[in-house]
């Protein structure tokens, strides 16, 4: 029974080293690894590159699946590029897996002292998040050395041997016993590392590993899915494209189990099988879903039916109740419908940068589509937040409304930013068959894509209603402010020395960089009543920084 428990506290180690690697990398440099992966669109190998990069330095292909999943549904990348940087992705962590599974018995204490005293000795939040993340590299390697130990311990009980004898025919078993893990732990990573010591230990055969490792990428393939089943069709192809070429691949590779094993025990360890096999398995999947994408996303489409869930008629299902008695539900009801404007919003403010780039006349008129939806939704809310007011509320209750309401009011001003400025600005754009310059664009992309960063935060906060969050989130109207003044001034450099497109599009420029200032500033402004509450900083500031 000791044994047991300290297997399952090395595994818990290890599931909590993978997550802070993921929290630190994320959020030192979530931003950088997003903005990588979306400038990959439309090509194949930079596509491939980005998701094995960002899934590498997240030790996460989950992570880096539904993020690119997210960017096809919000228009920034098509839907094959999407697919093949899920494909870079699952090789990705297989790379990680091969590296994470030498035995480095003088790295873990090391990378564990670096990152805890840097962590502490560092006042800079980035660097903290760094040291974050190599203080969880740290823990990955430690707590594969406790599960190697203690899997040697557990191969020594006649009792657990039996058992595992039962199950030793039976590679069905080995392979849905890895399904469940992954499935409980999110992380097959973490299951093929567990497969790796088991196998070194003697705790299971060479075969019976390899079948893990199986069932692990089987797991991989169907979490993405289970996270993003409600999400639209365009989220969700990809995904299922990327689960079907693995289901095939596991197929082909389930029969030789045992031929590759006699294979890569010619010129590899035995302890090294496992993880060469994953990488193998992941590459083969690569190059077939790379080859035939088009077929394969094709008959995924006819798959996929539509879905009814952005139908307008529904958008106020939860507003429906006359029953105000209980305002407490009320106000979660109506929390949850704000958070349904602040999508459709989001949805404009990152596809808007579409438009812009590809004269996507089509994409203009449905996010000009999307603000009637924003308008429906926040007269809803509106109304339903002022028959709640009519009751018996405590001041935190009266209080929980305002902050509703003042949020859905900010999400309807971007809707008509977004609808009445920066579509009619795309509107001349396409019709004078004008082009921002280079330079100017990538200006125009930066700004968007810290805009982008902070819609997330700004929904997070007021979902959270958390003073640390408030607080950077408060912090970001200034940054963006900085790169505003610093776009303004090289544009006008550019119209100085003539350049013919930026004096074509010279007020377009301007105008479009300062409606995302303005955007930016309504996404700050959701701090303000959560640090005015916790006394962080005073009213009248407040006001002079609306």
């Amino acid at each position: 029974m000791t044994i047991l428990i300290e297997l399952l506290g090395s595994v818990a180690l290890l599931l909590w080293g993978l997550r802070m690697v993921r929290t630190g990398v994320m959020r030192a440099y979530g931003t950088n690894l997003k903005r990588f992966a979306r400038r990959s669109e439309g090509k194949i190998f930079p596509a491939f590159l980005s998701g094995l990069v960002v899934a590498a330095l997240l030790q996460s292909s989950t992570a880096t699946i539904l993020i690119s999943a997210s960017f096809a549904g919000q228009n920034l990348i098509g839907v094959g590029s999407a697919f093949i940087t899920m494909l870079g992705a699952d090789v990705g962590t297989s790379i990680a897996v091969l590296i994470a599974s030498q035995k480095f018995t003088t790295v873990a204490p090391l990378l564990l002292a670096i990152g805890v005293f840097g962590f502490i000795g560092s006042k800079e939040n980035k660097w903290q998040n760094v040291f974050r993340a190599v203080s969880g590299l740290g823990l990955i390697l430690f707590a594969l050395l406790l599960i190697s130990n203690t899997a040697g311990e557990l191969s020594k009980f006649e009792q657990f041997k039996s058992l595992l004898e039962i199950f030793s025919n039976q590679p069905i078993f080995f392979v849905l016993l890895a399904l469940v893990m992954t499935y409980l732990s999110y992380s097959s990573l973490a299951i093929v590392l567990l497969s790796v010591s088991f196998l070194a230990t003697g705790v299971i055969g060479l075969n019976e590993g390899l079948y893990l490792v199986l069932g692990a990428n089987l797991g991989s393939g169907m979490l993405p899915l289970i996270s993003s089943w409600n999400s639209s069709v365009v989220e969700k192809t990809p995904i299922i494209a990327n689960l079907l070429v693995r289901i095939f691949c596991i197929i082909i590779f389930y029969p030789f189990v045992d031929l590759f094993a006699q294979f890569f025990l010619s010129f590899a360890s035995m302890e090294l099988v496992p993880a060469l096999y994953h990488l193998t398995l992941n590459l083969i999947v690569a190059v077939i879903g790379i080859a035939f994408s088009t077929q394969i996303l094709g008959f995924t489409s006819k798959l996929e039916l539509e879905s009814n869930t952005d139908d307008t008629n529904s958008d106020s299902k939860f507003l429906e109740s006359d029953d105000f008695s209980m305002p407490a539900v009320s106000l979660a009801n109506a929390k949850r419908q704000a958070l349904r404007i602040a999508e459709v919003s989001q949805n404009m403010v990152v596809s808007s940068l579409a438009v812009m780039r590809d004269d996507n006349d089509l994409l203009r008129n449905e996010i000009i589509k999307n603000e009637d939806t924003v308008d429906n939704l926040f007269d809803s809310i509106k109304l339903y937040i002022a028959q709640i007011l009519q009751e018996e509320l405590t001041p935190a209750e009266s209080q929980q409304a305002l902050n509703i309401l003042n949020f859905t009011t900010n999400m309807e001003h971007i809707g008509d930013i977004v609808n009445n400025s920066l579509m009619d600005i795309s509107k001349k754009k396409i019709s004078k068959h004008i082009q921002f310059s280079k330079e100017g664009f990538s200006e125009i992309i930066s700004i968007h894509e810290v805009v982008c960063s902070d819609y997330d935060l700004a929904i997070s906060t007021f979902m959270s209603n958390d003073c640390e969050l408030a607080k950077v989130l408060y912090g970001k109207k200034q940054e963006l402010h900085k790169l505003e003044t610093k776009s303004v001034s090289k544009h006008l450099q550019r119209i100085g020395k003539g350049v013919t497109d930026s004096l074509e599009t010279s007020s377009m420029h301007i105008d479009v960089i300062r409606d995302y200032k303005r955007i930016n500033s309504l996404l700050s402004s959701i701090a303000y009543p959560i640090l005015f509450a916790s006394g962080e900083i005073l009213e009248t500031r407040l006001k002079q920084n609306s």
